[in-house]
């Protein structure tokens, strides 16, 4: 092989090298979603309940349901609160099968944020399904079917 043609090779071998060097770091890197983990802790004889979340192991806020009013708080009522500046929201959803009755979510709002109280009467000792989740975007990371609340 002459001068002229090794170097023509060597050229686009760096070339090529060079080229994929810049695609894989040109490329974004997605951030995996955190890993969801709660305390919870239940009131008014297991009807209410304020669960804490936490992002891979960090607080992150909470959604409170709060079946009967406690002073100025109101019954059959839901909120979200976001302390952490993460990047995700706090949703909260209390549903039964097939209807969404409430839904608190601070998504879009800067952290520190608490939604206001969310609510309308329902009838007394119903229950119902409290979901919770972290949102960002259309993603979310939820415990579905974790807590039973009652009206």
């Amino acid at each position: 092989m002459t001068n002229w043609r090794k170097r023509i090779a060597a050229l686009l071998a760096a070339t090529a090298v060079m080229g994929g060097v810049s695609l894989g770091t040109g490329a974004g890197t997605a951030s995996a979603a955190p890993r969801l983990t709660y305390q919870s802790s239940w009131y008014q004889s297991g009807q209410s309940v304020v669960v804490y979340l936490y992002a891979d192991g960090k607080y992150a806020g909470y959604v409170n349901w709060n079946a009967d009013p406690v002073g100025t708080d109101p019954g059959d009522a839901l909120r979200a609160n976001d302390d952490a500046a993460d990047g995700w929201g706090v949703k909260g959803m209390v549903s039964a099968p097939g209807w969404l009755i409430r839904e608190a979510s601070t998504q879009g709002h800067p952290s520190p944020y608490t939604t206001p109280w969310q609510t309308g009467n329902l009838t007394e000792g119903n229950k119902y399904d409290l979901d919770v989740c972290l949102v960002k975007g259309s993603e979310q990371v939820c415990l579905y079917d974790y807590f039973r609340v009652e009206a």
